[in-house]
């Protein structure tokens, strides 16, 4: 399992053996892995949204800036992928996590609920679709969690969340 979340979520799961877990949201590296042969990707991002908590993306609209499938073919996938059913959304036990529709906004920072309202989405990231983007140009399923909060406010968020999300990603990569 590869995994990339942001820097200020801490080493919540990097301490497991055979995990690593990148702070770089990066499509290369996101690349270099699937060489490798890794099929599934955690990806991990701070949001905005007008609720608070964790939320896991069922799907995503990419309507500002280029997308990372622009340009030349890159030899990981077909020219034009089939991104129907790219997300997992695993389901964990007595946990209140909810998922929808995410946009990719250029900064989460400066945007506001209008964004949220406009374009009928659920949360607002700036990071990680298009990380999830080239994971799943590579054949690979992906499971992108977001930190939600709304905006204006500063929610303590309990991260023990993710290493009972990673536990179950761990079963579903044994069959379990």
């Amino acid at each position: 399992m590869y995994i990339s979340m942001p820097r200020s979520w801490g080493d919540i799961v990097s301490s497991r053996s055979g995990i690593f877990v990148s702070e770089e949201y990066s499509v290369d590296s996101v690349r270099e892995v699937l060489k490798q042969g890794e099929k599934i990707f955690l990806i991990g991002a701070d949001a905005i949204s007008n609720s608070a908590g964790w939320f896991f993306v069922r799907d995503h609209l990419a309507l500002f800036g280029s997308g990372t499938l622009a340009g030349s073919n890159h030899p990981a996938g077909p020219r034009f992928p089939n991104l129907r059913g790219m997300y997992i959304v695993p389901e964990i036990e007595g946990e209140p996590v909810r998922e929808g529709i995410v946009l990719r906004v250029p900064d989460i920072r400066l945007s506001t609920g209008a964004e949220l309202r406009a374009f009928a989405c659920d949360a607002l990231v700036s990071h990680g679709i298009d990380q999830a983007i080239a994971a799943a140009h590579g054949g690979a399923g992906v499971i992108f969690v977001l930190n939600c909060i709304k905006p204006g406010s500063k929610e303590n968020i309990d991260y023990s969340f993710l290493n009972r999300l990673v536990q179950k990603i761990e079963g579903i990569e044994e069959g379990d």
